[in-house]
């Protein structure tokens, strides 16, 4: 980690701003470390652990924040949270329970709550479907029970992020299905799968990732004994990655940001890379208005200029911006478009084959997916493999360096 007197003077400024500071500029701006250094600052002027809240979009960003109060030696932090949203969400729910579960709707309010893994949702969704299935729903269906369930799952933890009911989540999916008429019926399917999974949930005290975030941004988010208790336990809230939070915890950051003596927001510009996960990166852009000071990051100090022409290049060929593109050569070659998965890498794998014959060196070929799940690494290894074409995998965290 950079020393405090190798920041710029823009990254110093930020670091020590009061009351509400955004943070904006491209991956690499250095806005992380203003706010790992901000949150250093903050400890090293006596600003007790227990009164800071990091909020960081993914599990893994964790570490960086926790390396560099380690390295500082700052003395004790085993008080300092930094944490997801969704991981609030859950130790709040518990947290503030006897408050939220009657409101909620949960059949017996006085038995503490049990939250369950992805793993346990999956269990307990397949045997909500199991009946179903029995009973002919999703018949002529093209998917693995497996599958079903996933999906199942995916559209209540999408609906919750989203800041939607279940009901009003049903119900969009159903108006708008503009596929073949008759496959609206898989449609009321799920709806009466996912119905079925939530009432099991609130007969038993059940919390899928799905209810427990819907519980926290609809019940206690807004509760003011929730409000007191975050007034009174964190002076200093600091959020990075504000655009790869979902709508829920962007009502959260909204809710409770001038509850604290400072808070610092960074935005990615031009992120946003987790919308297939409910990112909101649209709607993160309230933020600059709701804050007192705005910084604008504008040097980059990891990506080199040819790979910041490239990304241009691609953004400017996706989304029909302008974005200067000197260095960089006319480099899409192909553009991939299909209904399925399945549909697609088969066009890929071709159109690979076709370069590969015209004599392009295959480490001269990037294949650039908006989302790598694990189900695409897994169709595109066995696919590049079965055709012989050597391959790297390179997920969107992964070092510069890789």
């Amino acid at each position: 980690m950079v020393s405090w007197s190798e920041l710029t003077t823009l990254q110093q400024e930020a670091a020590n701003s009061d009351q509400t500071s955004f943070l904006l500029g491209p991956a690499g701006a250095g806005k992380t470390t203003t706010l790992q250094h901000r949150l250093l600052r903050l400890l090293a002027a006596g600003e007790p652990a227990y009164t800071l809240l990091v909020l960081v979009a993914e599990p893994e960003h964790q570490q960086g924040y926790l390396q560099a109060v380690h390295q500082s030696g700052q003395g004790p932090y085993a008080d300092l949270k930094i944490t997801t949203y969704t991981q609030m969400a859950q130790e709040m729910v518990s947290l503030f329970w006897p408050l939220v579960a009657r409101p909620a709707g949960f059949d017996h309010p006085y038995q503490p709550p049990t939250f369950l893994s992805y793993d346990l949702a999956q269990l307990l969704m397949w045997r909500i479907i199991t009946g179903l299935l029995a009973e002919g729903a999703f018949s002529d269906l093209r998917l693995r029970p497996q599958q079903i369930v996933s999906q199942l799952l995916d559209t209540l933890n999408r609906a919750a992020l989203n800041g939607l009911s279940l009901q009003d989540a049903i119900e969009r999916q159903i108006d708008t299905w503009v596929g073949e008429p008759d496959r609206v019926r898989h449609l009321h399917d799920a709806a009466t799968a996912v119905s079925n999974f939530r009432r099991h949930c609130l007969q038993h005290s059940l919390l899928d990732l799905s209810l427990a975030v819907e519980v926290f941004d609809t019940q206690l988010v807004k509760h003011p004994e929730f409000h007191r208790y975050f007034r009174e336990r964190f002076r200093h809230l600091i959020v990075d990655n504000i655009e790869e939070q979902t709508p829920a915890g962007q009502n959260f950051v909204a809710s409770l940001m001038n509850a604290t003596q400072t808070t610092a927001i960074a935005f990615d510009a031009g992120g946003g890379y987790k919308r297939f996960m409910a990112a909101d990166p649209l709607g993160a852009n309230q933020f600059r208005a709701m804050c007192s000071f705005a910084f604008d990051f504008e040097e980059n100090f990891i990506a080199a200029p040819p790979m910041a022409a490239l990304s241009n290049l691609v953004e400017n060929f996706l989304m029909h911006t302008t974005q200067p593109t000197l260095g960089a050569e006319e480099g899409i070659l192909r553009v991939i478009n299909g209904r399925y998965r399945r549909e697609m890498i088969a066009q890929l794998v071709a159109a690979l084959a076709d370069l590969v014959e015209e004599g392009v060196p295959t480490n001269q070929i990037a294949i650039i997916v908006p989302y790598l799940d694990g189900a695409l690494r897994y169709m595109l290894t066995q696919a590049l493999g079965q055709a012989g074409l050597p391959y790297f995998l390179l997920r969107r965290r992964s070092s510069p360096r890789e």
